[in-house]
C-alpha cells in the first residue's frame, strides 16, 4: 500500500471503508498486514481504530448504487408531494451522499465515547484504598512524577509546558500538539491536590479521585474527565465551553464554581452549584438528542446511575458539599456509617466495627480533617456512644455500652 503515515489518523481509519473491511471481514489481509509491519509507529492509532470499528459491530460496510437508489426513490415520492420541484433535485442530491455520512457519522460519536472507556490515553489508572501514600501525575508526554505530599499543589502555565510543584519545584515538559494528548493526575485516599490547569481553571481533587485534562487546552471546548469528587472554578470564556465529563453525564459551564461527585463506588452523582449556571446531559453513546437540565446557583442535581433519574433540590446550603475543600467536613444528622466512609476516604484506613454499634445514629457537626486522625476520632467519640482503637490502617469501633464493668 502506499501510505503516507503523516496524514493518517484515528478519525482517518474509522473512516476509511478498505481499513473496515479488513477488520470486519479481513480483505487484502496481507496489504494490510504488511503495512501494519512498515508503519510500526502507527500501532496504537490502528488498535483504537480497530477496537472502535468493532464496537459499532457494523455488518454491512459496502453500499451498493442499487440500495442507495431505491432508499432515495421513497425520498424522492415523499419530496414530489411537499416540495416544489426546484428544489427536488438539489436535496435528492445531497439526501443521496446523506447515506454514506451517517455510517461516518456514527463512528465519529463514537470516537469520543470510545475514548472514555477504553483508549489507552485514558487507561484506567487504579485509585488504591490502603498502602500508598503517593499520587501520581502523568504527562501528556508519558514522563511520570510522583506527588508525596499529602496535599499537592500543582501550576500549569498558559502553554501547558511548565508545571510548579507545590510553589517550589518547576518542571518544564514538551507538549503534544494533538488536541488528544491528555495528562492525568490520580490521587489515591488519603490525599488530595489542588491544581491550576493551562487555562486558568482551579481544580480541588478530593481524595480517592482521578482528573483526565489536556495539558494544553486547544479547539472549540475544553474538556476533562473525573472520576471522584473534585471543587472546579472555572475561568471564563464564553466562546469555549469547560466541559466535566464523567461516566455518566457531561456537565457544562462558560464559567462558574460547582461541586461533581462521581465515585463509583456510589449508585448516584452529584452536581452542586455556587455560582453561574451549567447544564447536564447524559453522555451515553448515541444520546447526543438527550435532554439537557440546567442548574442554578444553590441547587444539587442528584443523578440515580441506575434508573437514569435526575432530582434536582433547591436552596440547599453549598458549604456541606463544598467544605472538603477546605479540610473540613459537616454533617448534619448524618449517618455514623457515612461519617466513617467519608474519613475512611481522607485518612486511608479501614473500620471495623463491633455488632453492637448503632451505625445509622445520626451526627451533626464539623470535622477539621487538618487534624490527626486520632484527633477526628476524639471527636466523634465525645458525639456519639462509641470507643475507638487505631491499629495500624484500621480503626475498630466498638460501644461504650460494652465497655461499662458488668
Amino acid at each position: 500500500m502506499e501510505k503516507n503515515f503523516k496524514k493518517y489518523s484515528i478519525e482517518y481509519f474509522t473512516q476509511d471503508i478498505d481499513f473496515i473491511n479488513w477488520i470486519k471481514r479481513g480483505d487484502n489481509n496481507e496489504k494490510w498486514e504488511e503495512f501494519v509491519r512498515e508503519n510500526a509507529q502507527l500501532s496504537k492509532e490502528i488498535d483504537v481504530a480497530r477496537n472502535i470499528v468493532n464496537v459499532l459491530r457494523l455488518q454491512e460496510i459496502e453500499i451498493d448504487d442499487k440500495s442507495i437508489n431505491d432508499v432515495f426513490e421513497n425520498i424522492e415520492h415523499f419530496y414530489s408531494q411537499y416540495s416544489k420541484s426546484r428544489l427536488k433535485v438539489r436535496t435528492l442530491k445531497f439526501m443521496r451522499y446523506a447515506a454514506i455520512f451517517v455510517l461516518f457519522a456514527s463512528v465519529s460519536i463514537a470516537i469520543p465515547y470510545y475514548y472514555l472507556h477504553d483508549n489507552d490515553q485514558f487507561s484506567e489508572f487504579n485509585v488504591p484504598a490502603t498502602g500508598v501514600n503517593e499520587a501520581r501525575l502523568t504527562l501528556s508526554s508519558g514522563e511520570e512524577i510522583t506527588l508525596t505530599q499529602t496535599h499537592s499543589e500543582l501550576q500549569f502555565n498558559a502553554s501547558g509546558g511548565q508545571i510548579k510543584i507545590n510553589k517550589d519545584s518547576i518542571i518544564n515538559t514538551d507538549t503534544k500538539e494533538d488536541e488528544n494528548s491528555m495528562a492525568q493526575i490520580v490521587i489515591p485516599f488519603g490525599m488530595r491536590s489542588d491544581i491550576l490547569l493551562s487555562d486558568g481553571t482551579k481544580v480541588w481533587l478530593n481524595a480517592g479521585s482521578r482528573l483526565v485534562f489536556p495539558q494544553k487546552f486547544s479547539g472549540k471546548i475544553r474538556k476533562v474527565f473525573l472520576k471522584g469528587e473534585a471543587f472546579f472554578d472555572v475561568a471564563k470564556n464564553k466562546d469555549v465551553p469547560f466541559i466535566v465529563s464523567t461516566e455518566n453525564m457531561n456537565v457544562t459551564v462558560l464559567g462558574t464554581a460547582f461541586n461533581v461527585n462521581s465515585n463509583e463506588s456510589e449508585n448516584e452523582l452529584e452536581v452542586v452549584l455556587v455560582e453561574g449556571s451549567v447544564s447536564m446531559k447524559e453522555n451515553k453513546a448515541m444520546n447526543f438528542l438527550g435532554n439537557e437540565l440546567l442548574l442554578k446557583p444553590n441547587q444539587k442535581a442528584t443523578y440515580n446511575k441506575s434508573s437514569r433519574n435526575t432530582q434536582v433540590e433547591s436552596r440547599v446550603d453549598v458549604s456541606y458539599y463544598i467544605s472538603w475543600k477546605d479540610g473540613m467536613l459537616e454533617f448534619n444528622r448524618e449517618s455514623i456509617i457515612n461519617v466513617f466512609k467519608k474519613l475512611s476516604q481522607f485518612y486511608n484506613v479501614r473500620f471495623e466495627n463491633d455488632a453492637s454499634v448503632e451505625m445509622n445514629q445520626k451526627i451533626s457537626g464539623k470535622l477539621d480533617l487538618k487534624e490527626s486522625l486520632d484527633a477526628v476520632m476524639k471527636v466523634v467519640s465525645d458525639a456519639t456512644p462509641i470507643n475507638y482503637r487505631i491499629e495500624g490502617d484500621k480503626v475498630i469501633v466498638t460501644s461504650k455500652i460494652n465497655s461499662l464493668p458488668m
